[in-house]
């Protein structure tokens, strides 16, 4: 017997875009408060932490590349949330956001002032994430194509 696994995304507008990368979000009451983005899409994103939310709960996400975003929550499974954007993003937002690979997280600073981050991380170009990717790519094959032989 042969079983198959396929992603839904039923219900959603636009798919979820898979992103591992921490962040900070703050409740209703401005408090930063530690995640884990799973996802990102125009409409919202996942998230895991260990803080609280209830369906319906407003929170503030900022990433990398656009404003402070307005966002519920709408659903809850374990540690795992998915948020609904109350704006969603353009597609350049989006873009910004995938691309900068980075969610600010850190100090949170007052409404009139500059949220700066002290951390400076290496960027790494798009050319050399897409050689990472290809070498990446070529061992797993490797690894694949290696298996396979042995067994045979």
């Amino acid at each position: 017997m042969m079983m198959a696994a396929t992603l839904s995304n039923a219900g959603r507008a636009t798919p979820r875009i898979p992103t591992a990368r921490p962040a900070t979000l703050r409740d209703a009451q401005r408090q930063p408060i530690d995640i884990f983005i799973e996802n990102l899409s125009a409409d919202g994103f996942g998230m895991s932490t260990t803080t609280n939310f209830a369906r319906g709960e407003r929170v503030s996400l900022q990433l990398a590349g656009i404003e402070p975003r307005e966002a519920r929550v709408v659903r809850r499974l374990g540690l795992s949330y998915g948020c609904e954007f109350l704006a969603p993003l353009d597609m350049r937002e989006l873009a910004s956001a995938l691309d900068a690979g980075t969610v600010l997280n850190g100090r949170f600073s007052s409404d009139s002032e500059t949220l700066l981050t002290d951390r400076h991380e290496a960027q790494v170009s798009r050319l050399g994430r897409i050689a990472i990717l290809l070498c990446v790519n070529v061992l797993l094959w490797t690894a694949i194509v290696y298996s396979l032989q042995t067994f045979l």
